[in-house]
């Protein structure tokens, strides 16, 4: 019998729980955080806004690139839970409990719980199924931290337009090839408040695996947010977590308008390309939205771009299989 409180059944079943509960509810912790309402009145000379900037940025990279990577490790069969419990240590503790500090106490006691019943070397189906759904719980906290992040004031911090005007367009002789998908699963795509919807073509026979995970999980709503970095580009993290093989990938800046990819490594993005974009790393391609339809993105891309800049106002994309 474990010597804690629960086993690790139960600890799973609180964690979807959560997750669940902030799909479309913003969690209290972000709330506070924006609001300096935290329990801890974390931040020097009074202000909290290095807390928030600190914290949010932290979080990113737990979700990303800790937990993301101690799942892909998880499934490795040639890797011991009890090896695994030694790397969720060394990685985990300066994420989770300086998190802890900065206005994320409930995730932070999970973690701790979590580190603790791996050191019992549960099954390693279990162990996988709680770094699945802590994963998942760190994204969707990710994804209302990003939404409500104070993006706008990067219009103190904008290039010269001479810099931009004069700056080398993207090159294409990197190996990369455009994708052309013909024929696949057929999913729709929405968002509301705009009442604007497409249809699209899912890469179901160049990265069938990839695919398959997404029809699993359909249908899902999720807030849309737009890119900071990449150019005319806007995502929304996805409520499940994929470790598929990736069979065709794509350089972002080659893709087409209409070009749906997805991030597995950044969140479990689901991401629609709607105009221009510079940034060359390569993405898994997940499909493209029909020609007949590509015409109304630029409508959605503003809308959006707009909403994470300015307003933080509510842009939720469905995505359903297509009837």
């Amino acid at each position: 019998m474990s010597k804690h409180q629960r086993n690790l059944s139960e600890f799973i079943a609180e964690v979807k729980f959560l997750t669940a509960r902030i799909m479309t509810v913003e969690p209290k912790e972000i709330a506070d955080l924006r609001l300096g309402e935290m329990d801890i009145p974390a931040g020097s000379y009074g202000q909290y806004f290095g807390t928030w900037d600190i914290a949010h940025g932290m979080l990113r990279d737990y979700s990303m690139y800790t937990m993301y990577p101690l799942v892909v490790l998880a499934e490795d069969p040639d890797l011991s839970t009890k090896s695994l419990s030694k790397v969720v240590d060394a990685l985990d503790q300066s994420y989770s409990n300086y998190l802890r500090y900065s206005g994320f106490p409930k995730m932070g006691a999970l973690a701790l719980e979590l580190r603790a019943h791996l050191k019992d070397e549960p099954s390693k189906a279990d162990v996988v199924a709680a770094l699945r759904a802590f994963t998942d719980y760190t994204n969707r906290l990710q994804a209302w931290s990003f939404h409500y992040f104070p993006w706008g004031l990067g219009q103190h911090f904008k290039y010269p337009e001479e810099r931009l005007l004069s700056a080398p367009a993207p090159v294409s002789d990197m190996g990369a090839t455009r994708a052309y998908i013909r024929t696949g699963q057929r999913i729709r795509i929405s968002w509301k408040p705009l009442n604007i919807s497409v249809n699209a073509t899912l890469a179901s026979n160049e990265n069938p695996e990839l695919c398959a995970d997404l029809v699993g999980a359909l249908p899902f709503t999720s807030i849309q947010d737009h890119a900071v970095v990449t150019g005319e580009s806007m995502y929304s993290w996805s409520p499940f977590v994929s470790t598929a093989p990736i069979r065709l990938r794509e350089r972002i800046c080659d893709a087409p308008i209409g070009r749906i990819r997805f991030s597995q490594s950044t969140g479990q993005k689901f991401i629609v390309q709607y105009g221009p974009t510079t940034e060359d790393l390569s993405q898994p391609v997940l499909g493209e939205i029909d020609e007949a339809d590509a015409a109304k993105l630029e409508e959605v891309g503003k809308a959006v771009w707009k909403s994470t800049f300015e307003t933080k106002e509510l842009i939720w994309m469905t995505v359903e299989l297509a009837e």
